[in-house]
Parts: structure tokens; C-alpha cells; sequence
């Protein structure tokens, strides 16, 4: 299945449950084991939502010793937009005392079976200005050379997938309680849709395509400082936090084509 058709899938989801088995099975075509969708935005709560496929007996262990209060991940996605690896998060030092909660944290998801996980951060707000901050989170169980692997070739294509993916649970759950939260539509109906130059929806096409700003500026014969600064105009005029996010909002709104 393409990227276009994957879109068009998870849109034709008419509710959470059809959703979350939607992307598991994405998940699956991508190596994934599972996902877990989690709301990070109010700390304050001892019970924190979340949604997806994980392991009951993971889910269990990590509400148990309260890991939401040390996830090193949760942490890192209320300070970037950008995804990331377990992998690539900086543990505490441990002097042998006592073990930061941060290192328990990983090394029980190991102990679960989890070599390494993708983490993508959301951070959006609703029509009212109030701020929600989530994450998603894929599940890794094979080695994890084929994990670096998969993430060389596909990581913009989940991520581009996921902000649809949020998107639909967001409109699903408005539908049922209808409240107004938007991450790639207008908030407002009505509202003139982002005028982009052509080089404008150009760059964010070739980036659609999982081409980087070097490919670009390759395929185009420009300078990749002249890719850049067409892709920050875009960012800017679609309101998005990122260059994947600009893309899905580009998409959403008939801008381009993939």
C-alpha cells in the first residue's frame, strides 16, 4: 500500500476502534510489534491516558512503578516537536546507590522484550488557545540494526502518517464530544486556506516523497540554502511546527499531491 492510499485509510476510520487496528497493522508493515498513544500534557494526574496495542503485562508493569513520573521519554517530548529514538536518549549516571528512575524505566521495557522504540511528539492547540502535548510511541522487538535500518528508509513516512493518524482520532473524538482540537485543519471554517508559491509547494512535495533538503536542491539544481528558506516560508504560512507537519497540513489541504 502507498503513502496515498494508507492516508486515505486512516480518514475512512469511523471510529477509535477501526483506527487503532488500522495502525497496528501499520505498525506491523513497518517492523513494529505495537504503539501506545499517550497524553503527557497534564503531569499533574496520577492516571494518564493513553491508547493503542502495547503488552497488557507492559502496560500493568509501567503503571505500577509509576513510570509516567520518570520516562526519560516523556521527559524529552515535552521539549521537541522532533521524533526520536530510545536509543538515542542520554541516561543519568548511576554511582551504584541508588538506580535514577529514568534508567529502571528502560531497562524493565528491555526486560518486557523491547529492544529499542520510535517516539513521535504532538504538540497542538485547541480552538480556545488551551495546549495539548501527547506522544506516539512504536514498540521495537527484533534486532536493532534491522531497526536503524527501517528508520533510514521510512522514519519521515511514519511520522508524515502519524500526525494524519492523530488528526482522525482527534476529529472522531470531537465528533462524539463536540469539542474543537485541530492539528493539521483550519481551525476555523471558512478561513482562507494558506497561499503557497509554486516553489513553495514544490520543496514540500519532494519532501512528501521522503526527499531530503540535499536530494532537493540535487533534483531541482538550486542551493540547499535556497530549499531551506522556501520550506521555512511554507512552515510558516501553513502555521506548522516542523517540516513533516507542514507536509501534512500541505496534503490535507489539496496543496500538493503524493
Amino acid at each position: 500500500m502507498n503513502l496515498d492510499e494508507t492516508l486515505a485509510g486512516i480518514e475512512a476510520c469511523t471510529n477509535l476502534e477501526e483506527l487503532r487496528n488500522y495502525l497496528q497493522g501499520i505498525a506491523e508493515n513497518f517492523g513494529f510489534v505495537s504503539f501506545n498513544f499517550v497524553d503527557v500534557g497534564q503531569p499533574h494526574l496520577d492516571t494518564t491516558f493513553y491508547y493503542g496495542t502495547v503488552k497488557e503485562a507492559w502496560a500493568e508493569d509501567y503503571a505500577r512503578n509509576n513510570f509516567i513520573v520518570v520516562d526519560p521519554c516523556i521527559l524529552r517530548v515535552r521539549k521537541t516537536n522532533t521524533p526520536f529514538t530510545w536509543g538515542s536518549i542520554e541516561l543519568p549516571s548511576f554511582n551504584g546507590r541508588r538506580k535514577p528512575g529514568a534508567i529502571k524505566t528502560m531497562e524493565a521495557a528491555r526486560d518486557h522484550g523491547f529492544t529499542d522504540g520510535l517516539v513521535i511528539p504532538y504538540h497542538f492547540r485547541d480552538y480556545m488557545g488551551r495546549m495539548y502535548s501527547s506522544l506516539g510511541t512504536f514498540f521495537w522487538e527484533d534486532s536493532t540494526a534491522k531497526f536503524k535500518f527501517m528508520l533510514s528508509e521510512r522514519r519521515h513516512e511514519l511520522h508524515l502518517i502519524m500526525i494524519y493518524w492523530v488528526q482522525r482520532a482527534v476529529d472522531i473524538i470531537a465528533e462524539q464530544q463536540r469539542t474543537g482540537v485541530s492539528i493539521i485543519r483550519p481551525p476555523q471554517e471558512g478561513i482562507i486556506t494558506p497561499g503557497l508559491t509554486d516553489r513553495e509547494r514544490d520543496m514540500l512535495a519532494w519532501a512528501a516523497r521522503g526527499k531530503t533538503v540535499a536530494d532537493t536542491a540535487d533534483i531541482l539544481k538550486i542551493s540547499e540554502e535556497t530549499v531551506e528558506t522556501h520550506i521555512r516560508n511554507a512552515m510558516r504560512k501553513l502555521d506548522a511546527s516542523n517540516k513533516t507537519h507542514a507536509v501534512a497540513k500541505a496534503i490535507y489541504l489539496s496543496l500538493i499531491d503524493v
